[in-house]
């Protein structure tokens, strides 16, 4: 994913900024920073419209863009899933494999 259009689809949505907004490129470095683990300093190097041909990047920006989705559905959605005790998931597992033996 283009890091343009990671900041098209996720700057309003995460921050409530738009490009023409004051604050945007900061907040947007910032954020690039977040989703890659890069350095803001690395990022600002990438020039005014974060011009980078990186395929690690833009990767990474994949990988982004899926887990703010999903933590948005999830947020979303979580009243709707069932809440499961690990402690209770891992005994019965053991119960039943004993069980089996």
């Amino acid at each position: 994913m283009k890091v343009t259009a990671y900041l098209n689809k996720w700057m309003l949505t995460l921050y409530g900024l738009k490009p023409e907004d004051w604050g945007y490129r900061q907040k947007a470095i910032a954020e690039i920073s977040r989703a890659t683990g890069l350095s803001p300093n690395s990022i600002k190097g990438w020039g005014k419209d974060f011009n980078t041909d990186s395929t690690y990047i833009l990767k990474l920006l994949d990988y982004a863009d899926m887990a703010n989705e999903l933590t948005i559905f999830v947020n979303k959605y979580k009243h709707l899933l069932p809440k499961i005790d690990v402690i209770d998931t891992i005994n019965a597992r053991k119960s039943n494999l004993e069980q089996e033996e």
